[in-house]
């Protein structure tokens, strides 16, 4: 005779405890389905003794865990806030940025010296003292004479001197804007690994308790004699096999919070909480609802439809005009422009003015003044070097731009082909790849409950899907990891 008391044969056996779980699970609407039959199966058993309904209680137990987890869940968190706050510590303690705006600081004190005249020398000087008897008065050509001397660059000289000094500054501020871009895009990077490292720690914690109670049940079922040695060893196995996975999440993460930490200028053990994908990026990576994703076209390798990204020449067109590294060596060819101007200004000679004063004991004081101005004799190993070697520069400068703004190009191309990537995997794990997973985790159930199929084939068949949901959230991490080098490159926000 079949009785509906499991709960009621022992108020600590394994079986009410399995059974309360079970009708926790049941109450989750997307697995009913699937649960019903394992609480059926728990509260339906034949007493048999305490002893068959803790040997049942596990196997239940692990079909229950089973299905805890098949597909993922988009989280309730935003991630907004949390990111935002890190992002705005970031900017505003991160080393990197402080030594950029110094190199700024210093590059605009250049500015005033690189225009300004040379110091005036003075100069002193007792001239025509005899030797055999040094004496102010005895010859007429004695004197002491005080000057001063004054360096004059030829007009126009100082001007571009400047000129060029403030454009290089310019191109340093240029560095600030790169070097805040850098930083939000790291933090953000960091910040994404970590939500991926946790979702596969928690889709690891589950797989560990259900992989605890299989070895309870394996060890159960060889000690009662209805199970094999082999099934006994190889659930062990698998056990280790996972302890060395999570072992190397934890390490990664713990990998992952020092590179965090380093970017906010914290000491590298601080702890961080749990770390989520932002919602409006979970949105752009794949809907939630199966039924409303669709393909490009029906031939195999189409994209999503629905991109939430711009059109390419857009993006691309954007990250050339805003790219710092782009308006740095623009501001740079411009600098070496005045360079070359200043080095075809060099043809004109600077001269030196001196006025001196000259005192003489016995005889009426002189006055003197005085033009110095050198002769340009060395035109083609001088000058005509000069020129060519500030012209070569920037023609150089200017090959930079041009291979950078090509590599700027492609480089946008290439995040949209791998941003376009990750979408289609995620839409084809949501639409496909995860459904059909569950329903073949349905049908070893069914298989099992019947007796057809084997507990180890239906663990294996779970391995696959928290395998696909391992790469879920492997897939979104990445899409946000790329998303946020693309807004690096075009310097504002991509998504609506």
């Amino acid at each position: 005779m079949w009785h509906c008391r499991a709960l009621q044969l022992h108020a600590r056996t394994d079986a009410s405890l399995v059974t309360a779980t079970a009708v926790g699970a049941f109450r989750n609407e997307p697995h009913r389905e699937l649960m019903l039959p394992a609480i059926q199966r728990v509260r339906c058993t034949r007493i048999l003794g305490i002893a068959r309904a803790r040997v049942v209680a596990p196997s239940v137990l692990s079909v229950v865990l089973l299905f805890a987890g098949v597909l993922p869940a988009q989280s309730q968190s935003t991630g907004e806030d949390t990111l935002d706050l890190l992002i705005a510590e970031a900017l505003k303690r991160s080393p990197t940025i402080d030594a950029a705006r110094h190199r700024v600081t210093a590059a605009r004190a250049r500015v005033r010296p690189a225009g300004a005249r040379a110091d005036p020398n003075l100069m002193a000087a007792l001239i025509a003292i005899p030797i055999v008897k040094p004496s102010l008065t005895d010859d007429d050509f004695t004197m002491l004479m005080v000057g001063v001397q004054q360096s004059f660059p030829y007009p126009g000289k100082r001007a571009l001197r400047t000129r060029a000094a403030t454009l290089d500054a310019d191109a340093l501020g240029s560095a600030i804007d790169g070097a805040q871009r850098g930083v939000v895009r790291a933090v953000k990077e960091a910040w994404f690994e970590l939500a991926y490292l946790d979702h596969a720690l928690e889709i690891a914690e589950r797989s560990r308790v259900l992989l605890a109670d299989v070895v309870r049940l394996t060890e159960s079922q060889y000690g009662s004699g209805t199970g094999t040695q082999q099934d006994v060893l190889k659930a062990r196995v698998e056990a280790a096999r996972l302890t060395e996975t999570v072992t190397a999440l934890t390490e990664a993460r713990v990998a992952s919070l020092a590179e965090l930490n380093a970017t906010l200028d914290r000491p590298t053990d601080t702890p961080m909480s749990h770390a989520t994908i932002p919602a409006r990026l979970a949105r752009a990576s794949v809907a939630t609802d199966a039924a409303s994703i669709r393909f490009t076209s029906q031939t195999i390798g189409a994209r999503a439809a629905d991109s939430p990204l711009p059109p390419l020449h857009d993006l691309q067109d954007l990250a050339a005009r805003s790219s710092p590294l782009l308006r740095e060596l623009e501001t740079r060819i411009a600098a070496q422009g005045a360079r070359v101007d200043l080095a075809r200004r060099e043809y004109k000679p600077d001269f030196d003015v001196s006025l001196q004063y000259n005192h003489r004991v016995a005889f009426p004081d002189l006055f003197t003044a005085q033009v110095s101005i050198p002769l340009r004799l060395q035109k083609s190993a001088r000058q005509d070097q000069a020129v060519a070697e500030a012209s070569a520069d920037r023609s150089a400068l200017k090959a930079e731009r041009r291979a950078e703004t090509r590599a700027v190009r492609a480089r946008v191309a290439t995040l949209v082909s791998e941003i376009e990537h990750n979408r289609t995997q995620l839409a084809l794990y949501v639409k496909a790849i995860l459904p059909q997973a569950r329903a073949a985790a349905s049908s070893s159930l069914t298989g099992y409950r019947t007796g057809r199929t084997g507990l180890l084939a239906l663990l294996d068949l779970q391995n696959t899907v928290l395998e696909y949901e391992t790469a879920y959230y492997r897939a979104q991490s990445d899409f946000a990891k790329k998303m946020a080098e693309l807004e690096q490159l075009v310097g504002a926000e991509v998504l609506p």
